[in-house]
């Protein structure tokens, strides 16, 4: 009789500790996909608003958390599938449509965000709100204006100036006083310069020092390059001299017109899924006459605070809502290579 009344309380046990374990596990899961993620810094193109080495935190709850597109975007249930050879195949492929939960508020010009790469979603980026859908937005040597009204920089962000200075040593010893790193020397008939990255308050700190005779907003020439938005040809567009264009978004219409076709080409080949033929008169979308296009969903422009060291939207257009993952609302602490910040 004891024998019999241990066993059941052995086997109570087992199964209590098995739900447990099921239950954490299910509330991490739920955590994961509806509530929260942390997300390190890679690079220093967010600088110095998030510096290279900062774990931060991102809440999926202030623009809702977006439902999961396939079972390899789910934690530990992606291990399972991709365990079967069948299914692995697919591992790229999107199994349900695009479905977003309510969230709690909505997304605002300089909200910093982490997004899925647009050319890759397995890749997570992290940028600056820079424009919403509907907007127009222009960068006129360096500044950047939306709906004709120039923007305020953010606060920590950093452009690339021009520094002429006339000692070499002092202003040496001066930038690494304030921990500017130095690149590559100029020199002009106009003396010896150098281009460094300096945030407002670096510029401010450096400007009236003896040794420095100017500081002047560092502009790249324009000229068309096939590395910046919308890489081609009729658009000479620089990093600092770009637009205008409006941000396409659900209200947007896009009517036949051939420059505006080659702006919105890869938005809507890859992420409204639609084909535009006869782009000179009339347009055929997916084989049906059109007098004009209204996108399905919204977009956005982003660009990293570091301006003249960031792969951005400047580079490869614009980020769809469906590819959004959640806000960055705090930096939970710092760790690389130097160790604990």
């Amino acid at each position: 009789m004891h024998i019999l009344v241990k066993s059941k309380s052995v086997i109570y046990t087992i199964l209590s500790y098995l739900i447990l374990f099921i239950t954490i596990i299910l509330l991490a899961l739920c955590l994961h996909v509806f509530v929260f993620e942390i997300y390190t810094i890679p690079s220093g193109s967010m600088e110095n608003t998030l510096l290279q080495g900062d774990k931060i935190l991102v809440s999926k709850m202030n623009y809702g958390p977006k439902l999961p597109r396939s079972p390899f975007e789910v934690p530990w249930l992606k291990v399972v599938f991709c365990l079967n050879k069948k299914t692995r195949t697919k591992a790229d492929t999107t199994w349900w449509k695009y479905r977003r939960l309510p969230g709690f508020s909505e997304i605002n010009r300089s909200d910093i965000f982490v997004f899925q790469f647009p050319d890759n979603k397995n890749e997570a980026f992290i940028k600056r709100c820079a424009a919403l859908p509907g907007d127009t937005f222009q960068i006129i040597n360096s500044d950047v204006f939306i709906n004709n009204r120039i923007q305020s920089p953010p606060v920590e962000s950093k452009k690339a100036y021009r520094v002429w200075y006339n000692n070499i040593n002092n202003f040496n010893l001066i930038i690494d006083s304030l921990n500017i790193p130095a690149f590559r020397l100029w020199s002009r008939e106009q003396g010896i310069f150098q281009v460094l990255s300096l945030s407002g308050l670096q510029k401010e700190q450096l400007t009236g020092i003896a040794c420095i005779d100017s500081i002047a907003t560092e502009i790249k020439a324009t000229g068309f390059t096939t590395q910046y938005y919308p890489w081609h040809e009729r658009y000479s567009w620089t990093l600092d001299n770009m637009g205008p264009f409006v941000i396409p978004g659900k209200k947007f219409k896009l009517k036949p017109d051939k420059d505006k076709l080659i702006l919105y080409t890869k938005v809507l080949e890859r992420f409204e899924h639609v084909s535009i033929t006869n782009d000179s008169v009339e347009w055929e979308v997916n084989d049906s006459v059109v007098g004009d296009y209204r996108f399905k969903q919204d977009y956005y422009f982003m660009l990293g605070d570091n301006r003249n060291a960031s792969n951005d939207s400047r580079y490869w257009g614009f980020v769809p809502e469906e590819n959004i993952i959640g806000k960055a609302v705090l930096v939970l602490f710092s760790w690389d290579h130097e160790g604990w910040k």
